[in-house]
This record gives C-alpha cells, sequence and structure tokens, in this order.
C-alpha cells in the first residue's frame, strides 16, 4: 500500500503538470475570429484572426491567415497597431495571471514533491498551489466577461458588417448577405475562444487534483506507540520429593 509520502510526492507532480500545462496557454490562441465569404462571381475565402495573450505592444499577439480568394491586412501584429487598445489590456491582464500562476504552481510542486521526506514542507506547497488554481480558473473567466466589452469599445460601429460580433458576445456566428454589382456575397461570420482559453480551464483540473492529493496526504499517520512485552516473572520452586529409601 503506497504512503503518504509516496502519495505527497504524486500531488506534487500532478501539480507541476498542472503548471507547465498552465504557462503553455500563454502561446496558444485564445480568441478566434473568422471570416467566410462566398459568391458566385468572386469565389470562396476564408480570414481567419488568432488573438493571444500578451503584452500590448508586442509583435505576433495578434495574427492573421487567409486562404481562397479572401486576403489579410498583415501576417502579425500588436494589439497596439492593430488599435485594441482595451483589448491589448485584457491580453496583458491575462498573460500576467498566467505567468504568476506558473510560477506559484511550479515553485509549489517542488516543495510538494520535497515534502515526501519533510511532510513540513506540505504547508507552503498547499498555500501556493491554492493561489495557482485560483489563478488558473479566474484568468479564462476574466478574460470571457471583459472582452466583448473591449470589443465594442475597439470596433467603431461603422466597421462592424453585423449586428451581432465579438462585441456583442465572447462566443456565436451570424451569416448575412451583400448585394453589389457583381452579384451576392454570403459572410459567414464565427467567432469565441481558442485552445489556449480551454487549456487554462484542464490545467485548473490537474492543478486541483495535485492540491487535492497534497492537502489529503500533507501529514504523515502516527507511527504506532512501541508494545512494551512484560519481564516474566520467576515461578515458585517447584516442591522437591523426599528421596524413597528401600
Amino acid at each position: 500500500m503506497a504512503s503518504n509520502k509516496g502519495r505527497r510526492l504524486v500531488g506534487g507532480l500532478i501539480v507541476l503538470v498542472g503548471a507547465i500545462l498552465l504557462i503553455s496557454a500563454v502561446f496558444i490562441p485564445w480568441y478566434v475570429y473568422q471570416a467566410k465569404t462566398s459568391s458566385s462571381y468572386f469565389g470562396t475565402g476564408t480570414t481567419t484572426i488568432n488573438s493571444y495573450p500578451g503584452l500590448p505592444t508586442e509583435n505576433g499577439t495578434i495574427q492573421c491567415s487567409s486562404s481562397g480568394v479572401a486576403s489579410c491586412p498583415y501576417s502579425q501584429t500588436s494589439y497596439q497597431k492593430a488599435d485594441y487598445n482595451n483589448t491589448g489590456v485584457i491580453a496583458e491582464t491575462g498573460f500576467m495571471l498566467l505567468i504568476v500562476g506558473f510560477v506559484l504552481g511550479f515553485i509549489g510542486a517542488i516543495l510538494g514533491m520535497a515534502s515526501r521526506g519533510d511532510p513540513r514542507r506540505a504547508g507552503p506547497a498547499i498555500a501556493l498551489v491554492i493561489i495557482a488554481v485560483i489563478l488558473a480558473v479566474v484568468t479564462p473567466t476574466l478574460f470571457m466577461a471583459t472582452l466583448p466589452g473591449a470589443q465594442a469599445k475597439d470596433i467603431p460601429t461603422s466597421q462592424r458588417s453585423t449586428s451581432s460580433g465579438p462585441w456583442s458576445s465572447f462566443f456565436g456566428s451570424n451569416s448575412s448577405t451583400l448585394t453589389t454589382p457583381a452579384g451576392q456575397v454570403k459572410i459567414d461570420l464565427t467567432w469565441g475562444p481558442g485552445s489556449g482559453w480551454y487549456v487554462s480551464f484542464v490545467s485548473f483540473v490537474i492543478l486541483l487534483i495535485g492540491l487535492v492529493l497534497l492537502l489529503r496526504y500533507r501529514k504523515d499517520p502516527p507511527e504506532p506507540a512501541p508494545v512494551s512485552t512484560p519481564a516474566p516473572t520467576p515461578g515458585a520452586a517447584a516442591p522437591q520429593s523426599a528421596p524413597v529409601t528401600p
């Protein structure tokens, strides 16, 4: 049967996996906006814009790709250059929270694994991991709650092809048809969270599992009290029979 020492080691390893997963979310898109156009005259095309957490001035936090007849105004840019200043603040906040969550989770994982030999280290490990768990779930929740409002401020009404979009909801879709001299053009818009947003929630679950193990097995069971064996008491001397004479 596994001891509490081994279980604390496993808990620390699980926390380490969760912390690594949390920092990996920085390099994965957190939001995706896609526009598909189709017409009998122009053909079809798709434009996809991926947004990453990062500093507002960091180039590459917004990346665009296209296919078919569609084209991108840029291959990559920053929130500041794209005039997404309010969205950039949210991206920066999420970036900082992810970094802090990773650092605390990583240190907590090291202390958790070290508590295998010293259960006194489990207390500081648990405190750090609790904060990392909170940050792992607060970051995507805050991102979801504040992004539509920031997009509404950054995208003027004149630039919105439809009434609904990222400025009105965190995820959704919309279709519209434009009439041009060359014929009708159908536009299908989709927007919503990218893989990085979901990875943060997965990291939260993994960190939580590691935290539960550290909490449950933070102490070693008490050593069994030594059982003293009473010394044997000297027995009464056996009576000796008198010698029998013939």
